[in-house]
């Protein structure tokens, strides 16, 4: 700031400078200067800065002190926008009205309002405008006068809607085209615009996967620009692949009521290299690349599949000195800051869609997102908490998996089992080997193994000095069996064509087909050693070469390709993963998942299914597997019992899995420097101290036990989860209870503050990074064999039999509505709470999941096993509440047998009906049998309408005892809920 002045105006004028604007006094003005910000004289509270742009008064800047509250800044920016209006009235931009851009900062943050967000251009209310007139948000930084510049000209062009919120709430009710739209993308982009069009800044779309999130997008991108007008869409992902995905589908697409590819119409940059250009509409990018540029760092090269860990991200930065690592190491114990950029500014994007957002966005990585002033938009087929807490809970649209079956627009699976002793029971290395002569004679040695370190791969033999026992948890953690994987692997080839994918009958001809090429498989693995394991066992239980089975992980230098061949070539049967495709990687043809990993987060293990959900054409399945025929379900080979054991809805402890990885030296080092670290650093500390745990013995255990004062090592890894549980402190604070986060992480850690005789020992430990090879042990088989559907659905059921004894005041409102015989419209308000109620504990519950289970075990007789709803989940609680008997009643049983007593009633009373009259009832029958209640507005609909609809009936009704209107009303109470 020029001259003396308070550190928080100096703050405001700093930052429109980098924006770009000249900031001067009125006295230093100059011709031909497109931009200016004139400081006009500060008062002692506050300091104002006029903006122009191209001579015109266009908005103001307020800055107060610290402790300035914004709205009360904003009433001064209106006092002084009005004054200064009246002073150089001949120079505001627009005839009638205040400087329509209002500024305010403490220095710390900036708010911005747009006045004509809810006004014309003249001045006067636009009719659709919020209540009590614009809003205001927050943004990282001032606009740069360029943008500013450009919505002056948009406003002038469009003088009734002059901004992209007021064109968000114009947005024209195109018919969306059936044939290339399938129903849940028409909601969901329906559902995105009406979101909008309310001002909300975040929106939730959960579509299943398969399902077609990224296509509806494209079209929804595509709307934004041409109708809105908004200047540029960023689609961001968190892992090149994904990024490659998307630009081949908006780079495919051409928009409904289009001729030509939308690439062709509106510019596509996939953002790898170089800046974004100002003809740029859709960008698509890694959240990691935009972080380099928002944090000064030098961006990986184009061909880098993804920032794999710390020592190759920092070999990158060699040579760029110290401000790159301390980046990189800031990101290491804290969320990914970001700086002000020139070159990509936070007005940069009006919009920007999150694809894979329940992963990325919270904690490290939301800086990133915060940074742009942009309505923000997610996709994910698996929310957790922390997704619908982003988004301020803005569900605009939900298309579930059952959904998706049921609509065929995923496929199902089927679940098979592979179960071995060694799997199920861990293993023993012996100490003593024994080899018996040909006399007879046994001679005992001490038994001999290999041990593999886990970042050289070098390979070493190890003399077992006393016997070493290993639990199942510990496999492929500190022990790999080989006989473990080989009879997995051999298992699944004796069983794959007469178990897994067993010969079926043709229904048009009867002839039994067999299938002899191995199905599109991916097995995923525990980690990259193991997946290495896995292929070789693969290529000789088939004897295969290596154009058959393929390892896709990160660390693969031809991962890419291998990617792009799996996908596409007929050659390559089996590919092996991690974690690299075990998310948002379309393989179409893909037929069976093999499950040599557990995954306990929910979401995961819902990702990781969808890899096989995916319908593809009969023809292109063909293509590259010759004898299949349809893709009508795909299988989960269960070998590690991922689909037994109940999954939680949270991340996992360790959070560092999107690179750059925070290494435990580095976290140690930063508890060691006393720096404050972040809640998801603790919580991957702890994560990785656990694994640390399993992994040592007694004498390790005991070396690092001294120095904790008395403390178990496990005591100690509690106390860093406790203090990584943001649940728990959020619930603790909704009690009351005051909670201080940064007290608890600092005493959680402060034996690691300490002690560095502690940090080095734990640093120790952890480098032994070698994993045993158990060549010793000899598995066996336990079993083998599919999951019945009788199964799955008894353990449904009695899985709902329980939750409904341990809730029963959940239940008791919905037994009190049945027992008074309320207004179905009562019912079925009780029966929504209680649904969302359970949904909110067991996400897996879904009506259509429970209707399978109950048809599967015949207790619901008569019913589509996979398609069911709120009827039938209504059909399911009268049961097990004893409402219809000991015997299941199909709904419409229950409304028929209403109907013929409520008919008896009626001619008991000496009212009758004609054929006209009670065909017109059967009808409303039906309304009730699918809906549970019936209105006029509902006889208007379907094939009633076709029938004459509301009128029809009235005219049907007209000589009857019963008014039209009353004997709806009567029949809804009568025959409902």
């Amino acid at each position: 700031m020029s001259g003396t002045g308070p550190e928080w105006a100096g703050k405001a004028e700093a930052a429109l400078t980098a924006a770009g604007w000249r900031v001067h006094e009125p006295a230093d003005r100059k011709l031909g200067v497109e931009y200016e910000a004139v400081r006009v004289r500060p008062e002692a509270d506050r300091v104002l800065f006029v903006l122009y742009v191209r001579r015109a008064m266009c908005g103001i800047v307020v800055s107060g002190p610290s402790d300035s509250d914004p709205e009360t800044l904003f009433d001064s920016a209106e006092a002084y926008a009005a004054r200064v209006a009246v002073i150089d009235k001949n120079r505001v931009w627009r005839e009638r009205g205040l400087p329509p851009f209002q500024y305010v900062t403490h220095g710390a943050a900036w708010h911005f309002r747009n006045i004509l967000d809810g006004e014309r251009l003249d001045g006067t209310s636009a009719p659709d405008a919020p209540q009590g007139g614009s809003r205001s948000r927050r943004v990282f930084a001032p606009h740069q006068p360029t943008t500013l510049d450009r919505w002056m000209s948009e406003a002038e062009e469009n003088p009734d809607a002059p901004t992209l919120r007021a064109r968000l709430r114009r947005l024209p009710d195109e018919r969306l085209d059936h044939r290339r739209l399938r129903a849940a993308q028409r909601r969901s982009i329906k559902g995105l615009e009406r979101s909008f069009a309310k001002g909300r800044e975040k929106a939730l779309i959960v579509m299943a996967t398969g399902s077609g999130k990224t296509h509806t997008v494209v079209q929804s991108s595509y709307r934004l620009l041409r109708h809105a007008r908004a200047h540029r869409v960023l689609f961001l992902v968190d892992r090149n692949n994904l990024g490659e995905q998307a630009y081949n589908a908006y780079r495919g697409f051409t928009p409904l009521g289009s001729e030509r590819p939308l690439h062709q119409q509106m510019p596509l940059r996939l953002f790898n290299k170089g800046e974004v250009a100002e003809s740029d509409k859709i960008v698509i990018s890694t959240i990691q690349r935009l972080w380099c540029k928002l944090a000064g760092i030098r961006t990986p090269k184009p061909d880098d599949a993804e920032f794999r860990d710390d020592e190759d991200f920092k070999k990158d930065l060699d040579g760029f000195g110290d401000f790159e690592t301390k980046a990189v190491d800031r990101l290491a114990g804290d969320v990914a800051r970001v700086s002000y950029c020139p070159e990509l500014p936070p007005d940069t994007f009006d919009v920007i869609v999150v694809d894979e957002c329940h992963r990325s966005i919270y904690g490290r990585w939301q800086p990133v997102l915060d940074y742009f002033d942009a309505h923000v938009v997610g996709l994910t087929a698996t929310p957790i908490d922390e997704t619908f807490g982003f988004f301020d809970n803005n569900l605009v649209s939900q298309y579930s998996y059952p959904q998706a079956v049921a609509d065929s627009v995923n496929v199902d699976y089927d679940i098979y089992k592979i179960w071995t002793n060694i799997t199920e029971r861990g293993s023993t290395i012996p100490e003593l080997s024994e080899k018996v002569h040909p006399d007879g004679r046994v001679e005992r040695y001490n038994s001999v193994i290999a041990k593999v370190h886990r970042e050289s791969r070098a390979e070493r033999w190890h003399t077992v000095k006393e016997a070493d026992p290993y639990a199942p948890v510990e496999i492929n953690q500190r022990v790999r069996s080989k006989d473990q994987i080989r009879l997995v692997v051999e298992t699944f080839r004796d069983k794959l064509f007469t178990e897994i994918f067993p010969p079926v009958t043709d229904r048009v001809t009867g002839e039994i087909q067999s299938r002899e090429i191995v199905p599109k498989t991916l097995f995923f693995a525990q980690n990259d050693l193991h997946a290495d394991a896995i292929v070789a066992a693969v290529h000789t239980a088939f004897d295969a070469g290596p154009g058959f089975c393929r390892k896709i992980t990160s660390q693969e230098p031809q991962a890419k390709k291998a990617l792009s061949d799996f996908r596409n070539k007929p050659g390559m049967r089996i590919a092996v993963t991690v974690d690299m495709i075990a998310t948002g990687t379309d393989i179409p043809a893909l037929e069976c998942l093999v499950f040599m990993r557990d995954i306990h987060t929910w979401s995961y293990f819902e990702q990781m299914k969808g890899r096989g959900a995916r319908t593809i054409k009969d023809h292109d399945l063909r293509k590259v597997t010759r004898d299949a025929v349809h893709k009508d379900r795909f299988v989960i080979v269960d070998a590690v019992g991922v689909t037994e054991h109940p999954k939680v809805d949270s991340c996992p402890l360790v959070r560092d899995d999107e690179p750059p990885v925070p290494s435990l030296e580095r976290l140690l080092t930063a508890c060691g420097e006393g720096r404050a670290i972040h809640v998801d650093d603790v919580a991957t500390l702890a994560g990785r101290l656990s694994r640390l745990g399993r992994r040592l013995d007694d004498q390790g255990r005991a070396v690092i036990e001294q120095h904790l004062s008395g403390r178990s090592y496990e005591e100690f890894v509690v106390t860093l989860v406790r203090a990584a549980d943001t649940d728990a402190r959020a619930e603790a604070r909704a009690q009351g209870e005051v909670v201080d986060e940064g007290s608890e992480i600092a005493a959680a850690v402060r034996p690691l503050t300490d002690s560095e005789a502690l940090r080095a020992a734990l640093l120790e430990a952890a480098r032994d990074s070698w994993l045993l090879i158990d060549h010793l042990s000899r598995d066996q088989l336990i079993e083998a064999r599919g999951l019945l559907a009788e199964e799955e659905a008894r353990q449904v059921v009695d899985d709902w039999h329980t939750y409904m004894a341990e809730h029963e005041d959940q239940i008791a409102p919905l037994r009190i509505a049945f027992h008074e015989r309320r207004s179905p419209r009562e019912v079925l308000r009780v029966l929504k709470e209680l649904i969302a109620k359970v949904r909110a504990t067991r996400r897996e519950w879904t009506e259509v999941r429970l209707w399978k289970a109950y048809v599967d075990l015949e207790i619901a007789r008569g019913g589509p096993r996979r398609n069911a709803g709120l009827v039938e989940f209504l059909s399911i609680m009268r049961y097990e509440l004893g409402f219809d008997g000991e015997d299941f009643q199909p709904y419409r049983s229950t409304v028929e047998s209403r109907l013929e007593g409520w008919l008896a009633r009626q001619e008991t009373a000496g009212v009758t009906f004609d054929d006209r009259q009670r065909a017109w009832l059967r009808r409303v029958a039906d309304v009730v049998a699918a809906n549970a209640t019936v209105s006029v507005k509902s006889l208007m609909e379907g094939h009633r309408r076709m029938e004459g609809g509301y009128g029809d009936f009235v005219d049907a009704f007209r000589n009857s005892r019963w008014e039209p209107v009353k004997l709806v009303d009567e029949l809804d109470k009568e025959l409902g809920a």
